[in-house]
């Protein structure tokens, strides 16, 4: 089962602890006389983690293969079976590149078109830790070269980034308060990472260890006089996990056009539309854990129909929250497809 685990196997199998650092954050907070989670914006937050999961199904084992491919035939350093260097060098050497990678994706306005997903909430809490980019992974891997290259085996490497990754999830929330040592990120450092405010942009960027930010020159500490503002460039504009990919992108190629609108206030939502909308994602959860566990099992054609339509859903429950024009005959399309496709899965 490891060799068949890359980053994204690894994400689906740690649904269940998000679900409980979502719960411990809410009862935590609310404890705390603190609102940090609102519904339409959790949706799409854990709308945009759903569908990069789902991409991952189909990438993910070729992005493994390619780091295979490195590690066999491209690998500068070969260690000794049972080597305790090799599982340092996969921690320190990630963290560093995942470093690298993320300031390119602050850096490069292109990137920026993709990374820039991730910022577009404006609550700070686990939840916005889960809004991927789907496309970072079109860049991401390039960042992680130097790890096959020093001998760090596919399975090391694994389970070094998704520890890292883990380990990132629990700075986006202020429930999870911890010391930093000097040396950690937590989310006392991370939530000036997450702040428009001018001062803090590209600051921070650090997944695990907040060393690398203090060594090239991208650490800030939050400012008595300038308290952090959540959010991304421009305003919140859709509760959409699908159309809010392509946000920047738009930004980026249609300059000088009318500012777009905000997305419907969570409080102006009616209580029915959430109630189905939730009850709607966690079926559609669901469905993408069936499909991840049976993915082996399952032919490309399948695998490649039941991510589209996996990715329309969230598109669609979005759409049912953004209150836009056509989005209940959407769903109607939706359901009556999904239905045919049950169908034709249990004949």
């Amino acid at each position: 089962m490891m060799s068949r685990l890359d980053t994204n196997g690894y994400y689906a199998l740690g649904v269940p602890a998000y679900l409980v650092l979502i719960g411990l954050e809410w009862a935590w907070m609310r404890r705390q006389g603190q609102r940090v989670f609102v519904f339409a914006d959790t949706i799409g937050n854990l709308s945009a983690g759903l569908g990069e999961v789902a991409i991952g199904i189909l990438l993910g084992p070729l992005l493994f293969a390619l780091y295979q491919f490195g590690y066999t035939h491209v690998a500068l350093i070969h260690w000794a079976d049972g080597a305790w260097a090799p599982w340092v060098l996969a921690f320190v050497v990630s963290d560093l590149c995942y470093y690298w990678y993320h300031r390119a994706g602050h850096a490069l306005r292109p990137l920026w078109a993709i990374h820039g997903v991730h910022h577009q909430g404006e609550t700070f809490n686990v939840s916005i830790a889960l809004r991927h980019p789907w496309l970072s992974d079109s860049y991401s891997a390039l960042f992680y070269v130097p790890l096959p290259l020093l001998g760090v085996s596919p399975t090391q490497f694994f389970f070094a980034i998704s520890c890292i990754s883990f380990y990132a999830i629990s700075v986006h929330s202020r429930a999870f308060n911890r010391p930093s040592l000097g040396i950690f990120v937590t989310p006392a450092t991370h939530v000036v990472h997450h702040a428009k405010n001018p001062r803090y942009y590209g600051r921070n960027l650090g997944a695990m260890l907040i060393v690398w930010d203090k060594l090239f020159g991208t650490y800030a500490e939050v400012e008595a006089t300038d308290p952090p503002v959540i959010g991304g460039a421009g305003v919140y504009e859709t509760h959409d996990g699908a159309k809010a990919q392509w946000v920047y992108w738009r930004a980026l190629l249609r300059k000088g056009r009318p500012a777009p609108a905000r997305a419907r206030g969570d409080a102006t939502i009616p209580r029915g539309v959430k109630a189905y909308v939730g009850a709607q994602f966690l079926a559609l959860a669901g469905g993408m854990s069936y499909v991840f566990w049976r993915r082996d099992g399952l032919s490309t054609g399948y695998l490649c129909a039941a991510i589209a339509l996996m990715l329309w859903s969230t598109s669609t429950l979005g759409g049912l929250l953004d209150g836009r024009n056509g989005a209940k005959r959407f769903e109607a399309a939706r359901l009556g497809v999904l239905a045919l496709a049950w169908g034709a899965h249990l004949g």
